[in-house]
């Protein structure tokens, strides 16, 4: 076992307590900093630290934050002279390194905008003016060089302030304003010009001296009270990181090749999530019965629902207009083959304008595909079910560490699970969807996955992010095998179990995501569980239920709930089992 007995996430010392202090409470944790998942959470692994309940009793402790202290306010100013020089920072969401690319000033465009990189805690704090976007090609280590500089939005919503943003200068040639004879890059928003006209001559001075400095520490900038101009590189007048076309001259096979495509590790923004997916499938890996493979076959996306929001399961997405996307299956682009399914490496062109930086536009997800067995389709189905029960920060990356009851170090907050790009059913002559498995799958409710029923039904798809190879936890620290089990723990917190907790189904790549893919390395990891089949959802448990009688009601539900509890238990025992983890050693 790797460096087994090193573990260098750890919490470093205990904060004593005023005599008089309050009795910390445990089911009354105090407002402090928190990710998303309402987890203890602090910036920095010396920000932990052990403190008594009672402090009476100095040995009942328990971890708290350095957020957390700050609300009782004991020995916290001596520990931030002291202990914490730098202030305090809130969570914030890592990004992974941009594959994607819409113009600057699409309609549809996100803040931070699509090809930002993420530049570190150092540079990524709230008030942040401008984005660094990345350049078309990445030369080596020179790729800096090229990178343009993208200004915040103003925010939409006008009950948030607005701290100096920026817009471009977009005036034509002899027209656009000027700064020593030359053009600005970027004109102040109005809201930060109504501010300057209400700051007396030399606070307006000031003011803008200030906001230039917090632009970019290592850019040399001008401005005066209507803009700003770079005087270094970096300078993005006129630049305006449009999405390459996808290339009409490359044949039919080219887009078939994952060679010189990135994969896809980003969110795909909800205005660009396919509608329909045009799938390309010449050797009817869909089991599609089409009489011209070689013309793709339709699919279209659903969204599943609980079962009481409406009364509906699954519906399509109801938008004006359709979002069509490409994918293309080869069967030599299969990643893995399960007991009842197939995962392809499979190239996708995006709804335009969303492009990719690569040579087609196009970028790689994993597609998984169904068996043709009645059982094979059931856990398909299943497993797009609990994937819409994920909130969005279980696929999201956040900077800083967690503390994951019942473990006791600090861990990373990576995602638990894949990004999920979509559930589709294929669609029929009539231009409908055409869910066999909704359609015939009652017929099929005593099959046993030993014993299953061949179907002619075609595949549905389900598109997720690639996140590398099954783990092998034999070569792992013990600090890398307390943040695999903490990612299951995490997966309870939400109340859904994963139903088949083996190493197979837990995925390790090189990180760090907000790196270049060239710059990643196994030493600092990042896992996936993936695998969902067998998944149980509390909340689709208790929704289908439908006893009538209140008294009876309550009974199911105190036995659904239960179950799922004694089932999260068992499979804790079985991923500690699984990482050698022993009691009380994680």
């Amino acid at each position: 076992m790797r460096g087994s007995g090193d573990r260098t996430r750890f919490v470093g010392f205990t904060v004593e307590r005023d005599p008089d202090g309050p009795l910390l409470r445990k089911d009354k944790s105090p407002p402090a900093l928190r990710t998303p998942n309402g987890l203890i959470w602090a910036h920095e692994l010396d920000e932990f630290f052990y403190i008594a309940r009672a402090p009476q009793v100095p040995n009942y402790v328990t971890t708290w934050s350095r957020s957390m202290l700050k609300t009782i306010g004991e020995h916290y100013d001596t520990l931030e002279r002291y202990r914490w020089e730098v202030p305090l920072q809130p969570p914030r969401i890592i990004r992974p390194w941009p594959v994607l690319k819409l113009p600057y000033d699409h309609p549809a465009q996100t803040d931070p905008p699509i090809g930002a990189i993420d530049e570190g805690c150092d540079r990524e704090h709230p008030d942040r003016i401008l984005y660094t976007l990345r350049p078309d090609e990445c030369i080596d280590d020179l790729w800096w060089l090229y990178t343009q500089r993208i200004p915040r939005r103003c925010p939409s919503d006008p009950s948030q302030p607005c701290t100096a943003r920026l817009v471009r200068n977009h005036a034509p040639g002899d027209t656009a304003p000027t700064l020593e004879g030359l053009p600005y890059d970027f004109l102040w928003c109005e809201h930060f010009r109504a501010k300057l006209e209400s700051k007396s001559v030399n606070d307006k001075s000031d003011l803008i001296a200030k906001t230039v400095r917090d632009l970019l520490e290592d850019e040399a900038i001008v401005g005066d009270s209507l803009g700003v101009r770079f005087i270094s590189r970096g300078s993005t007048r006129g630049s305006s990181n449009t999405a390459r076309a996808t290339s009409g001259q490359a044949s039919p096979a080219d887009l078939f090749s994952t060679n010189d495509l990135p994969k896809l590790e980003e969110k795909i923004p909800e205005a660009f999530l396919p509608d329909i997916l045009l799938v390309h499938d010449p050797e009817r890996t869909t089991q599609h019965t089409s009489g011209t493979p070689n013309e793709p076959v339709t699919y279209r996306r659903v969204e599943y629902r609980l079962p009481q929001s409406g009364g509906v399961e699954n519906e399509e997405p109801q938008n004006t207009e359709d979002r069509v996307a490409h994918l293309h299956l080869r069967q030599t682009n299969r990643l893995g083959t399960g007991h009842h399914s197939s995962v392809y490496r499979a190239p996708l062109t995006l709804p335009p304008p969303l492009s990719a930086y690569s040579p087609t536009g196009q970028v790689t997800v994993a597609a998984k595909l169904a068996f043709p067995r009645c059982t094979a389709h059931a856990l398909l189905h299943n497993e797009a079910r609990t994937y819409s029960a994920f909130p969005e920060h279980a696929q999201t990356e956040y900077c800083g560490y967690n503390v994951v009851p019942p473990c006791h170090y600090p861990v990373p907050i990576g995602p638990i699970v894949p990004k999920f790009y979509g559930f589709y059913l294929p669609v029929g002559e009539d231009g409908k969807t055409k869910d066999e498995f909704a359609l015939h799958g009652k017929e099929h409710n005593m099959c046993r996955e030993d014993a299953a029923c061949s179907v002619s039904w075609r595949s549905p798809i389900l598109l997720m992010e690639e996140c590398g190879e099954p783990v092998k936890p034999e070569n792992f620290t013990v600090d890398e095998r307390t943040e695999c089990f903490s990612l299951l723990l995490r997966l309870h917190e939400l109340r859904i179990t994963q139903g088949s907790f083996y190493v197979r189904n837990v995925l390790i790549q090189p990180g760090p995501l907000s790196a270049r893919p060239s710059q990643r390395a196994l030493g600092t990891p990042s896992f996936r569980i993936i695998d969902f089949g067998r998944a149980r959802v509390l909340a689709y448990l208790l929704a289908a239920i439908k006893e009538t009688d209140a008294e009876k009601r309550q009974v199911e539900r105190s036995r659904a709930i239960n179950d799922q509890y004694f089932a999260m238990r068992a499979e804790e025992q079985q991923a500690r089992d699984q990482f050698s983890l022993d009691m009380f050693a994680f």
